[in-house]
């Protein structure tokens, strides 16, 4: 067996003691929301930090009783891709 391969399945990927991509998704919400309020609203930097460093102790508390939410968000599969017709002819097509 190799070793490469447990370590995967036993100790998931971590960023800063989160799941990765719970913690990569909270970054990519929370960073155009924190540049909206700040440059718009001009609200302190210091409550927008605290508002990311709360989400990420309840990512932490997450990934510390299911170590695997990275790997149950990729198994969902994609997005469902909705095509609105142009014209109504049967397919994808949005126009020709």
């Amino acid at each position: 067996m190799n070793e490469p391969i447990l370590k995967t399945v036993a100790a998931p990927v971590k960023l800063f003691w989160a799941p990765f991509l719970p913690a990569l998704a909270n970054f990519a919400l929370q960073s155009p929301i924190m540049i909206i309020l700040i440059g718009i609203y001009d609200v302190n930097p210091i409550l927008v930090v605290a508002s990311i460093f709360i989400s990420h102790i309840g990512l932490i508390i997450a990934g510390a009783k299911e170590p695997h939410l990275s790997r149950m968000m990729q198994s969902q599969g994609p997005f469902i891709i909705s095509y609105k017709n142009i014209y109504k002819k049967p397919g994808r097509k949005l126009a020709s």
